[in-house]
């Protein structure tokens, strides 16, 4: 049996005690590889540059030089097979827009448990998404919503499962996995969800469907 790929990691933060206890953490974890690490986003770059590909990248959001935000987009653009993960302090939800906006696929706060952290860069490896549910309670619906009872009855029994299966954070893959049904179908599932719920992302719909007790 062939030995498992260990997901790379590479991680930025410009505090260096904080970055050497990220470091220590990751070095703990089993089937997970620190490939790099730097002080602020232009590090970043320069490691993915220099051929140290990772497959995620986890980002303090306020950096020098090249902030965490702003290196998620660059990577985005420029590494098409690389995930970011941001980490903050700061309990405001335009930050997390913003780094959603920017291509991050999962946001944690730094003083979040460890099994989050693992479990965020299992799950953003694999293609899925993650927020923790700090970060979904700062997340609202950008329309009205407080409309939830009205907004719930438009939706099927299948998108209820999705949303589910969404806010749990399991790829499209492994969605369709579980559901028998192809990846496209349930990436068309999630826009209807969107349209008829009135969100503008993925992590909006996370948060809606904490708010509501879908998921718990």
């Amino acid at each position: 049996m062939p030995a498992t790929v260990p997901i790379k990691v590479i991680i930025a933060d410009d505090h260096e005690l904080v970055r050497k206890g990220f470091v220590a953490l990751l070095k703990q974890l089993e089937g997970i590889e620190l490939v790099g690490e730097g002080s602020n986003g232009k590090d970043v770059i320069e490691l993915l540059r220099s051929g140290r590909l990772a497959d995620v990248v986890l980002l303090d959001v306020e950096m020098p030089q090249m902030n965490g935000i702003e290196t998620a987009a660059m990577i985005r653009k420029n590494f098409l097979t690389v995930q970011t993960v941001m980490l903050t302090m700061l309990n405001d939800k335009s930050i997390v827009e913003e780094a959603i906006a920017a291509g991050a696929r999962g946001f944690l706060f730094k003083n979040s448990p460890a099994s989050e952290f693992e479990e965020a860069i299992r799950k953003v490896a694999a293609g899925g998404e993650y927020f923790s549910s700090e970060v979904a309670a700062v997340l609202l619906g950008r329309k009205n919503p407080e409309l939830v009872p009205e907004a719930l009855r438009q939706l099927s029994e299948r998108e209820m499962e999705i949303i589910k299966l969404v806010a749990e954070g399991l790829s499209s893959n492994e969605i369709g996995e579980k559901l028998f049904i192809s990846p496209r179908t349930v990436d068309t599932h999630r826009n209807n969800i969107l349209q008829k719920l009135d969100l503008p992302n993925i992590a909006s719909l996370v948060s809606f469907a904490y708010r509501n007790k879908i998921v718990k």
